[in-house]
């Protein structure tokens, strides 16, 4: 009997845990309050469009206030009396306009740019003739985009460049009023050496 009792009692045990999904609650799910105010909008602008509507056919249906009937007929100003005189000023501006601009396209360039470049020849030339030493000109470096390293070999190979990367000796002005070279490394030994 207690076999009995124990096997029913395990054929109507319930779970002690609860997996039921949660329950679904109405405020969650519609948002009662949103529809309430789009509602409460739509009818105002139905009220509105009624309203325009009504009145809009009431103008249409209705004589007007402002009728020639009552306000007389529509006042119209007069012909501007220098009007032939404004309208021949404006087609003489308009061709003066063209005319200027045709003699600005078809006039020549008063700089001629190889007259420019002959000057600038001349002008290097000259530079040469009176200098006592070569022209050191500095090298133009970009930062946006400088040449890698070359070697030797690659600056041999490719014959003597144009700009040279010792600067020219200074000059040395003496009593006599003529201008010597700075001694070198070997004379100024010597002249040392001779002076102790």
């Amino acid at each position: 009997h207690c076999q009995h009792l124990h096997r029913q009692r395990l054929k109507q045990m319930k779970p002690a845990i609860d997996n039921k999904p949660p329950p679904k609650y109405v405020h969650l799910v519609q948002n009662l309050k949103k529809q309430q105010k789009d509602e409460e909008r739509y009818s105002q602008i139905e009220r509105d469009n009624y309203l325009l509507l009504d009145k809009m056919s009431y103008i249409m249906t209705h004589p007007q206030l402002l009728d020639e009937k009552y306000m007389g007929p529509p006042v119209t100003y007069g012909k501007s009396l220098n009007k032939e005189y404004r309208k021949r000023e404006l087609m003489r501006i308009t061709e003066e306009n063209l005319q200027i601009l045709r003699r600005i396209q078809h006039k020549e360039p008063h700089y001629n740019h190889l007259e420019w470049e002959e000057q600038a020849r001349r002008d290097q030339e000259h530079l040469r003739n009176c200098c006592e030493y070569p022209v050191v000109l500095p090298a133009i470096r970009t930062s946006r985009a400088q040449p890698p390293p070359r070697s030797y070999r690659d600056q041999s190979s490719e014959g003597p460049s144009l700009v040279q990367p010792t600067p020219a000796p200074l000059q040395v002005r003496v009593k006599g009023g003529r201008q010597s070279a700075p001694p070198t490394g070997s004379q100024a030994a010597q002249d040392a050496g001779a002076g102790e």
